[in-house]
């Protein structure tokens, strides 16, 4: 069974905005958790797995995701992929035309894989898989589903690429980014994009159509709204 679909037969609505911070413990948080924790579960289950392993870069949104798969699973079965500063600093010289951020996601995601009898999970954001070009590597994106104004009202701050951040900026702040991107995605509204500044605008459609084909490509992705990256969004 792929894992994209939560309990029962509907989405589970994740909190909107990032105006409104949610407690760990709030309702909003644990709705979202256990449909996190319900495909993670079951994505083990169909593999015959009994761990996830997580690409750690030590940030806020991989703590949350690290809780809410570790409140499912058990701490035992979350294991983290993590690298320590001084392990990139040598390897900088060898990819002197990469940034440094890309050589750390490049060895976390190396590591990983070399997790025996492991699941690999990536803890992006749903702002960030949509403007980031090609999906992850790693086959469970526990919140996949859940915009970057939506992981900041359940209290952690979103992990946003340098360019994905800028354009935020552009547009006057994640909550108008994830509106206009919502409208686009999940309201099919062709015009939802025109809510943005004309350079913006043209900006994030040109990088929605760089990572389009990548996300035909199924991945597990816990549902919590409209239409879901790796499930039914087919553009």
């Amino acid at each position: 069974m792929m894992g994209s679909m939560g309990p029962g037969d509907g989405a589970v609505p994740p909190p909107r905005g990032a105006g409104t911070r949610q407690r760990p413990d709030s309702p909003a948080y644990h709705r979202v958790a256990a449909v996190v924790g319900a495909v993670a579960r079951q994505a083990l289950t169909d593999r015959g797995l009994a761990r996830v392993v997580l690409v750690d870069d030590g940030g806020a949104q991989a703590a949350l995701a690290a809780r809410m798969l570790a409140g499912a699973l058990g701490d035992a079965a979350v294991d983290h992929a993590t690298v320590w500063p001084g392990e990139v600093e040598p390897l900088l010289p060898m990819f002197p035309d990469l940034p440094p951020e890309t050589v750390v996601r490049e060895l976390l995601r190396m590591r990983a894989r070399l997790h025996a009898d492991a699941l690999a999970a990536d803890p992006a954001n749903k702002t960030q898989l949509l403007l980031g070009g090609d999906l992850p590597p790693e086959p469970l994106l526990p919140l996949g589903d859940l915009w970057a104004g939506d992981v900041a009202a359940l209290g952690a701050e979103p992990a946003l690429s340098a360019e994905v951040a800028s354009l935020a900026a552009a547009a006057g702040g994640i909550g108008a980014l994830d509106a206009a991107l919502r409208g686009r995605t999940d309201g099919r509204d062709p015009h939802a994009l025109e809510t943005l500044p004309g350079d913006v605008a043209a900006e994030v459609a040109r990088l929605l159509a760089r990572g389009a084909a990548s996300r035909r490509n199924a991945r597990i992705v816990p549902k919590l709204g409209g239409r879901t990256i790796g499930l039914d969004m087919l553009e």
